[in-house]
């Protein structure tokens, strides 16, 4: 598969979904970010769209840096209007940025902060830990 129909497939996925996950991967060869979508079910399935222009959607972003033990940590959260998130991504590559990415719609806004708040919690902390100890 080459580059072009790589991007045309992903186009077509972030189409279908109302967000995802991103972190850095690295092989000695190349660097890029390995993404995981996800769709809302129950009472935020099928929310309207935030349009903001013919330049794109709006979007909810949160970014994550790595720590002195490469644990992610929270970095800053805003909203960007984008025409293509995985290009946005993809520029990215080489800083070592995890996050979420959501796209903004009439319900999204409860999602993304209880997503913050969790984040930001101690809660998410002690999960990673344990995740980290079990390896």
């Amino acid at each position: 598969m080459n580059e072009s129909s790589k991007t045309e497939e992903l186009d077509d996925i972030v189409d279908n979904y109302d967000g995802f996950y991103f972190i850095p991967t690295e092989t000695e060869e190349e660097s890029s970010y390995k993404l995981a979508f996800f769709t809302f079910k129950d009472e935020m399935a099928n929310a309207k769209p935030i349009e903001s222009s013919e330049m794109g959607d709006k979007f909810h972003i949160a970014f994550f840096k790595s720590d002195e033990n490469d644990l992610p940590v929270f970095d800053e959260s805003f909203e960007a209007i984008l025409s293509d998130p995985i290009v946005y991504i993809n520029n990215l590559v080489g800083s070592g940025m995890s996050g979420c990415i959501l796209r903004k719609t009439e319900k999204s806004e409860v999602w993304f902060q209880e997503y913050l708040d969790y984040i930001k919690g101690d809660e998410f902390e002690a999960k990673i830990q344990n995740i980290l100890a079990e390896k």
